[in-house]
């Protein structure tokens, strides 16, 4: 019982100090002076005025919402400061906005444009390291296949914007964390695992204005697995795998509670139904049969598995050379199949951004553009679920005993 407490004890400590250096950070970028950030956001506006859509980046996909409704929330109310039009605007009254904790200091410095190059290069150089992060921890099979999920979504157009790519500068930092840790702590740490992803979770609702959040838990549950696998000793990964999801909601749900009850206790409104209707219309309205769910699926999977540049007969080739090629390594060496069931929690991960879509189906239908690249989150756990059943080694001695065979003859 009393180690129970002290474990809630280390959640409500997390939380609190979550809470109050989220509160600071908007405190501090909003004593900013506001002369160089309204004159860059100015300069901003009329860049994006310039360059509509997506023709900063051309891609084939519906373009995707611009950050003109971000920098319009930077302009001075006469009735409210800054802050206050951060915390409780008409247009993010609901969400933390915490995006604009890395927009505000680079106004100061930048405009837009210039923004979006220093986004990019951010976005690419924690693409690279967590990549490369564990390529040396597991294999380099594992650290293609990442790379390769995640450029597959035709990425380039959410690397240079902040507000799309802040689940995904999460969810490689989050990585880079959980590989940065020793094997001795893998042994018997789930409640630090938990923590983790708590402060996971909050830092996604802090950030993100619902985008896709399932893929700060997906990913890093699937590099979680991994680590699980190879550092656990044969300890079980279902039992941490569930608690580190719960710990990831609790986190998102708890700190959005709590950004709701700061606001009603700072104004002396009862703001909650205004909320919970904001909530229910972005997530739900325009959802009134299932045809239009099916549709939402049918969209998503067609965005995803058909970016820029590849046609129909392209992609059907493409997937016929994996699928051969996949058979070939298959029968060359496979595990025995008893042991396809310790890779099964992949599978389970890997459908996490479906259920996303059916928690929130109006949101994916009215924003396809951004939000299929959830699919991230099961092209990567199914790709090593399908490569962890082979047995590569077996494969090696295999392909090396028939080129020698082939030089002999």
């Amino acid at each position: 019982m009393r180690l129970n407490k002290l474990k809630l004890f280390s959640f409500c400590k997390l939380h609190f100090l979550l809470a109050a250096l989220f509160l600071y950070l908007l405190f501090a970028v909003n004593w900013i002076p506001e002369e160089r950030i309204l004159e860059h956001s100015e300069l901003s506006l009329q860049f994006l005025s310039e360059h509509p859509g997506n023709d900063f980046f051309p891609s084939d996909l519906a373009p995707m919402e611009d950050e003109s409704a971000l920098l319009l929330s930077l302009a001075r109310n006469p009735e409210h400061s800054t802050l206050w039009n951060t915390l409780l605007g008409a247009d993010q009254g609901c969400r933390w906005n915490g995006i604009q904790t890395l927009l505000r200091p680079l106004l100061v410095f930048f405009h837009i444009g210039q923004i979006r190059y220093l986004c990019a290069i951010a976005f690419f150089l924690l693409l690279f390291c967590a990549a490369w992060k564990i390529s040396t921890k597991f294999s380099f099979g594992f650290g293609f296949l990442f790379l390769f999920s995640v450029l597959w979504a035709d990425i380039l157009p959410v690397s240079y914007q902040l507000q799309h790519a802040g689940c995904f500068f999460i969810v490689f930092s989050a990585i880079l964390l959980l590989l940065g840790k020793g094997p001795g702590f893998w042994k018997e740490n789930v409640h630090s695992l938990t923590l983790i992803f708590y402060g996971i979770g909050a830092v996604t609702a802090f950030i993100d204005p619902m985008t896709i959040p399932v893929i700060t838990l997906g990913m890093p549950l699937a590099v979680l697995f991994l680590s699980i696998q190879k550092y656990g000793q044969g300890s079980g990964t279902w039992k941490p795998l569930a608690l580190c999801t719960i710990s990831w909601g609790s986190g998102y749900v708890f700190l959005v509670l709590t950004k709701w009850l700061l606001a009603v206790l700072l104004t002396g409104k009862n703001l909650f139904p205004e909320y919970f209707s904001r909530i229910y219309q972005e997530c739900f309205l325009s959802l009134s049969s299932a045809a239009q769910i099916k549709q939402l699926y049918y969209e998503n999977l067609n965005s995803f598995l058909s970016p820029a540049g590849f046609g129909i007969k392209a992609l059907l080739f493409l997937a016929f050379a994996f699928t051969a090629a996949y058979l070939i390594l298959f029968f060359t060496g496979h595990k025995p199949l008893r042991e396809f069931s310790a890779f099964l929690p992949l599978i389970c991960i890997g459908l996490l951004p479906f259920l996303f879509y059916l928690l929130a189906p109006a949101h994916g239908c009215s924003d396809t553009g951004a939000t299929f690249r959830a699919l991230i989150g099961t092209l990567y756990p199914f790709a090593l679920f399908f490569f962890c059943v082979l047995d590569i080694q077996r494969i090696k001695q295999a392909l090396h005993a028939g080129w020698k065979l082939f030089w002999r003859n």
